[in-house]
């Protein structure tokens, strides 16, 4: 396990920055403004935003985008291997996400903003959390790190028209 695998370290903090540029970029073009981030060590290995605008497709959420387009080099990989791999996703991730992480044999998932700061439109079943979504995984429950630059992630959902009005305290 790397250092600083259950809390949050610089390379955390510069990856989910990266991340966040792309969220706010593709919300720029017109495109969707969550993005997720795949990394291994410090290396960036995929970026990509939500692709529901371009393809219509429900989903094209940024972690599937991901998930799909790495799987052959995922499926390549041992599972200690896997333990050095970081998911960065701009919203905390869903229930349809979890469900595809956990699949994929990742371990460790850090995220900006979670499902409560936005509107009921950004979640996919209202209460339930990616802690409570964890404990239920069959394949293990992973390392969430969630609320990493929480406030740039508001911004994100507030320029979408999602933020919610008021917030539930932590």
């Amino acid at each position: 396990m790397q250092p600083g695998y259950n809390s949050i370290s610089s390379v955390d903090e510069k990856m989910m920055a990266r991340t966040l540029a792309y969220a706010n970029a593709a919300l720029d073009k017109g495109s969707v403004g969550i993005a997720a981030l795949l990394s291994r060590r410090d290396e960036i290995l995929d970026l990509e935003h939500n692709q529901f605008q371009e393809t219509r497709d429900a989903i094209d959420h940024a972690e599937m985008v991901v998930l799909r387009r790495m799987a052959r080099y995922l499926s390549q990989l041992s599972e200690e291997e896997k333990r050095e791999l970081t998911l960065y996703s701009s919203l905390e991730p869903c229930l349809m996400c979890m469900a595809a992480i956990s699949f994929a044999g990742l371990k460790r998932v850090v995220f900006s903003a979670y499902n409560a700061d936005g509107t009921d439109e950004v979640t996919v079943a209202r209460g339930l959390t990616s802690e409570q979504v964890n404990q239920a995984l069959t394949r293990g429950p992973l390392t969430l790190l969630g609320g990493v630059q929480r406030e740039e992630g508001r911004e994100i959902l507030a320029r979408m028209g999602k933020l919610r009005a008021s917030v539930p305290a932590d």
